[in-house]
């Protein structure tokens, strides 16, 4: 399979999983009376989601088998990613966000979009850092289980 088409399908994977995990959360936060009663269902998703994507980011790194291209390969889906479903996942909780803030403060309108463009950039750094880590894990994965011994 080609590298490009291999990318887009993990950019895709991973926007998917964002984007439902983004629903859920901002479904939990649109019913939340206080910051203090968050729900422990919401964070069994988030630890389902980040298992999932890092294994996305792993299974990269085995595929490509060498150090260099998983890195490279790494931090590119994980910018793509990152822009694409940090956008989604901020469009999702926009409204849910406006209200929170809303409940607390009285803010500018300009002040929860500031704080949605905020979340997209750190979900860029944060998925480009860990993509490369990952894939590049997945590279030694791959090369640790080829250099076993067979019984």
């Amino acid at each position: 399979m080609r590298v490009p088409v291999v990318a887009c399908g993990a950019v895709a994977l991973l926007v998917a999983i964002g984007s439902v995990e983004a629903r859920e959360s901002a479904r939990q936060l649109a019913e939340l009376t206080s910051f203090t009663r968050i729900q422990p269902a919401g964070a069994g998703l988030s630890a389902l989601g980040i298992a999932a994507s890092a294994l996305v980011y792993i299974v990269l790194g085995w595929w490509l088998r060498d150090d260099r291209p998983a890195l490279r390969l790494g931090l590119a889906v994980g910018v793509a990613a990152g822009l694409i479903g940090g956008s989604i996942r901020a469009l999702l909780i926009a409204d849910v966000v406006r209200d929170a803030i809303a409940r607390y403060a009285d803010v500018p309108n300009w002040f929860v979009l500031m704080v949605l463009i905020v979340f997209v950039a750190l979900s860029v750094l944060a998925s480009a850092a860990g993509g490369a880590a990952l894939a590049f894990a997945g590279v030694r994965l791959s090369r640790s289980s080829r250099n076993r011994p067979r019984p």
